[in-house]
């Protein structure tokens, strides 16, 4: 992530506190849930699912600052290895 996000993210993190941050990301994962149903349904639009996308991406970049970005990181290669490998057999995804 850029620096500017970075030193915006730091400063909400700062001042709002993680643990109220936290609870902001499962708020917004809750509404990008309901727009994914909805778009299922016919009842929302894909752009409504875009906005949701973009809250649900600025709140991971917020928690995987808090919990370590490094950290993050480091898991998201080990499971893009997992998936990749399981592409290359066939294996159920």
């Amino acid at each position: 992530m850029d620096s500017e996000r970075k030193g915006i993210y730091e400063q909400v993190i700062f001042r709002k506190g993680p643990e109220h941050q936290i609870w902001v990301a499962v708020e917004e994962c809750s509404e990008l849930i309901d727009s994914l149903a909805k778009l299922h349904r016919g009842r929302c639009s894909k752009e409504d699912v875009i906005t949701e996308i973009a809250d649900v991406s600025v709140m991971i970049d917020q928690l995987s600052i808090i919990f370590g970005e490094e950290k993050v990181e480091q898991e998201k290669d080990r499971k893009l290895a997992r998936l990749s490998e399981r592409l290359n057999t066939d294996e159920n995804l």
